[in-house]
């Protein structure tokens, strides 16, 4: 793990730093859209804003790396994910806020491409998992570490944006002054799913599921805390229970999968996820702590998937595909995350709290099932 960071710290800090940005603008918005009393369908309009922008950028964004490279596009990426929440000091009505949030989610969705070709462009087969699975660490680190800047600024709007706006240009400094390896500069070639699902099913599939279940994981899980009688509190470390599991088997998992066939090691953590989450429904409803261990050991088993997954596909495809392969997995990682919530939402209503869980075994079950049937069935992953 040190020996990664020692060698890819400019892009590892610029990405630490653009999330904590990325969650300190997430919760500053959703705290000011309370305030100000917007309906439910104004709020659906800003939030979704941000997604919006994601998918359009992880079509668009490899274009304009293939054009201008890798550091002008992450350059301007960042500039655009810094300026743009600037507008909510100016502005106050849902629709603008929208296009706000959307050029946000196009800034940040280019920059997770930009750095992940990137590092898949240099890394090799045989450390790409462990690599990858430091730059994942960093998101969630970044992410966590946004919530404690949230007190202090939760009652001062201007400030957070600086805040914001502050650590959006601080990602830049490390990219454009470090000494990271350089990317070959590639002329864009257009993604081509039917080439990936090819290439690598079990990673197109893996890195779909692993949306879905981060999404289902961090939008529902406050819910389900609730619905068992959990304490404002104790919603709290439920949440970040999961992140903190995600943070301490991301390496280890990430380094299993660079030594073993990384089907293999995909299928054994959805096996596990699956028989976790079915603990978690049984035993979950009557002891919080059961529910705590349990969403902490899924999260530590599913949080890695995208890792994991997102490697397979890169050791089975050229240089030349590798960025426009990158926006492709965002792309699908965000296709996942939409239908998480509601699947959740109607498992929780006809089965109740433990639908929650009952949900994330059947999806994760299913996984572990397809990938040891791609394991029968295809050829050995790349060495």
């Amino acid at each position: 793990m040190f020996s990664a960071f020692r060698q890819w710290w400019p892009l590892l800090l610029g990405v630490l730093a653009i999330q904590i940005a990325n969650g300190l603008q997430s919760t500053a918005v959703g705290l000011r859209i309370d305030a100000a009393g917007f309906g439910a369908l104004a709020i659906a309009l800003v939030m979704s804003g941000l997604y919006a922008g994601q998918v359009a950028s992880s079509m668009l964004s490899p274009r304009v790396i293939g054009r201008y490279s890798h550091v002008p596009a992450y350059v301007g990426l960042a500039m655009l994910a810094a300026a743009a929440p600037s507008v909510f000091l100016i502005a106050g009505d849902a629709v603008t806020w929208a296009i706000a949030r959307f050029v946000v989610g196009f800034g940040l969705a280019g920059i997770y491409i930009v750095v992940e070709s990137w590092l898949n462009d240099r890394v090799p087969n045989e450390m790409r998992g462990r690599v990858f699975a430091v730059y994942i660490q960093m998101q969630l680190l970044g992410l966590m570490a946004a919530q404690f800047l949230v007190p202090p600024v939760a009652g001062d709007m201007p400030l957070a944006i600086a805040l914001v706006v502050g650590f959006s240009l601080l990602a830049i400094l490390p990219v454009v002054v470090g000494k990271a390896p350089r990317p070959a500069r590639l002329p864009f070639v257009k993604a081509s799913f039917g080439a990936l699902l090819r290439a690598s099913p079990v990673g197109v599939v893996g890195a779909t599921v692993s949306g879905f279940v981060w999404a289902v994981v961090m939008a529902m899980a406050p819910i389900y805390a609730q619905r068992t009688g959990f304490d404002p509190g104790g919603v709290a470390i439920f949440v970040a229970s999961a992140v903190l599991g995600g943070l301490l088997l991301q390496f280890p998992l990430g380094w299993l999968s660079d030594l073993r066939d990384r089907r293999v090691v995909l299928a054994g953590m959805a096996g596990l996820a699956a028989l976790v989450a079915i603990a978690g429904a049984v035993a979950g409803g009557s002891s919080q702590a059961a529910a705590t261990a349990a969403i902490m050991a899924f999260g530590g088993l599913t949080f890695p998937f995208y890792s994991v997954a997102v490697s397979h596909v890169n050791d089975r495809i050229g240089a030349a595909e590798r960025v426009p392969a990158s926006g492709a997995m965002i792309l699908l990682f965000g296709v996942g995350s939409i239908g998480g919530p509601f699947a959740a939402s109607v498992a929780m209503d006809a089965a109740g709290a433990p639908g929650f869980f009952i949900l994330l075994a059947g999806v994760t079950g299913a996984l572990a099932l397809y990938a040891a049937w791609r394991i029968v069935v295809a050829r050995p992953s790349a060495p």
